[in-house]
């Protein structure tokens, strides 16, 4: 396999949009390209669109381009979801696009752009009240609707009459330009700007003003005979691992077991479909393949969605839930002993690891001998970041096995365990409790924030080192651990396991 060069647009400068990918594509044997992570932005700043514009006209020869739409067009995903830049100033920025493909034909761009979320971005403590009526005013306008319901035309008139009507009538303005600028990229797509479009629905429900939104989007889809060319479902920071894995084309196997069957058909929080309806549609965009028999790459684990949140989970429930899991967590380690590689997807909760599944995991010490691992955020975002991982395992060439020794993927799975469980599931409540003792708000830590990341620091070099040695029998040479959008929400964890020593 020769190392290939691609370049990447990112979403924006969290760890999920620029360095997943690009651990991934070290994984799989591909060099990637990506802007000075000083020109992308962050929580209050947008991206810099000239700076970002300029650097992808003097890119070099390269295979492939990989690009966010939103951070071109309106700075990254915070500022996609505010009115600042006009339709009009978004489409001249995304001419470069045009521009790109005109100068270099063959080579591939794949686009991708978010259809807005139902809520407004929540940056500090005074945006909680706007964010929750948002969302329900998205949901009830769709509902009351659908359902020609009385009932739900009062409640609508009702939260309505709780939002500012500056709040409301931004929301509204960039809901629909970005609509406007989503069906605009469907016509490029027909054009052959790109090569595939991927349109990620963020934080959403089964009912909303999105709906209407994917209807005309789809339809427009049809109309130009595009829909094979492109894919709409639910997800955002792991578009980007989606296309790179798209772009290697490994047509990898993948062989699901689910943790409760029946599970599978729930609609995941922030998600507006059956999860095994988007588990089949992020397969697809990544050119995988779904065997219910035979031969297949990956023993594919999902933790299916529980509904609801760990939070809310009482000791009985847990335990209620450990006994259903004893199956799950029995075939998992057979299939390991039977030399299978093991992908285990966690989407039982958002925001974080199912501690009840992560425990009797533990205690089997099976951590170390799992090929692939995501637990974060939403049930989108964990699928499609390790079923790129398995796409980079695939793509490396090597035989079963090698990538439990492998450096660069034994850091990845290392680090999903460490960030995806300990940290979101426990050290983000410590820390959170630790910041509102403090006076310092977890949504904007606002550069008070150094006692807050100490803790966070000193947890998870505490557990790391006991993961390490228990598991991938080694020692945590080096964990460094920022908040790097100076929240909580997101950490920027960076560990180096000692090398696997030779048996």
């Amino acid at each position: 396999m020769s190392e290939s060069l691609l370049a990447l647009v990112p979403l924006d400068s969290r760890p999920c949009n620029t360095r997943f990918p690009e651990q991934l594509a070290t994984i799989g044997g591909t060099q990637l390209l990506s802007p000075p992570i000083e020109i992308l932005g962050d929580l209050h700043l947008p991206g810099n669109a000239v700076a970002v514009r300029d650097w992808v006209s003097q890119l070099p020869e390269i295979d492939a381009l990989i690009v966010s739409i939103d951070m071109l067009a309106y700075g990254g995903l915070v500022f996609s979801r505010r009115p600042i830049t006009t339709q009009e100033e978004a489409l001249e920025r995304l001419e470069i696009l045009r521009e790109f493909k005109s100068q270099r034909p063959s080579t591939p761009i794949y686009a991708f752009n978010i259809l807005m979320r139902l809520a407004i971005t929540m940056d500090s403590d005074a945006a909680a009240a706007n964010y929750y009526n948002i969302m329900r005013y998205a949901r009830l306008v769709d509902e009351a609707e659908r359902f020609q319901s009385d009932y739900l035309r009062e409640q609508l008139a009702q939260v309505k009459a709780e939002i500012a009507p500056e709040v409301l009538q931004e929301y509204l303005a960039a809901r629909a330009r970005n609509h406007q600028i989503n069906g605009q990229m469907i016509e490029w797509l027909g054009d052959g700007i790109f090569d595939y479009l991927l349109i990620t629905q963020e934080d959403a429900a089964e009912f909303g003003l999105h709906r209407r939104e994917q209807d005309a989007l789809l339809k427009a889809a049809r109309e130009l005979n595009v829909q094979h060319k492109m894919s709409l479902h639910p997800g955002a920071d792991e578009a980007a691992m989606t296309l790179l894995a798209r772009h290697w084309n490994t047509q990898v196997k993948f062989r699901v077991r689910w943790s409760i069957l029946e599970d599978s058909r729930r609609i995941a929080p922030f998600e507006d479909r059956p999860f095994d309806e988007s588990l089949i549609q992020h397969v697809e965009a990544l050119n995988g393949v779904l065997v219910e028999d035979g031969e297949a790459d990956f023993q594919f684990f999902i933790n299916a969605p529980v509904g609801g949140w760990h939070k809310d989970e009482d000791d009985a429930a847990r335990s209620l839930r450990a006994a259903r899991l004893n199956g799950f967590v029995r075939d998992i380690e057979a299939a390991i002993l039977d030399g299978k590689r093991v992908a285990l997807c966690d989407v039982a909760f958002p925001n974080g690891a199912d501690d009840v599944l992560m425990n009797a995991l533990d205690k089997r010490g099976l951590f170390g001998k799992i090929s692939a691992y995501s637990g974060w955020n939403t049930a989108g975002n964990t699928l499609g970041t390790v079923l790129c991982q398995c796409a980079a395992i695939a793509h490396s060439g090597s035989t079963p096995g090698a990538e439990l020794c492998s450096e660069d993927n034994r850091q990845f799975v290392f680090e999903r365990l460490l960030d995806d469980w300990f940290y979101q599931s426990r050290v983000r409540a410590h820390i959170e409790k630790t910041a509102r003792d403090n006076g310092i708000s977890p949504l904007d830590l606002n550069g008070g924030g150094e006692i807050v990341q100490a803790q966070a620091r000193r947890e998870l070099r505490n557990y790391g080192s006991m993961l390490a040695a228990r598991h991938f029998k080694s020692t945590l040479e080096k964990c460094e651990v920022s908040l790097p959008w100076q929240r909580t929400f997101e950490v920027d964890l960076r560990a180096q396991l000692s090398p696997v020593e030779a048996t």
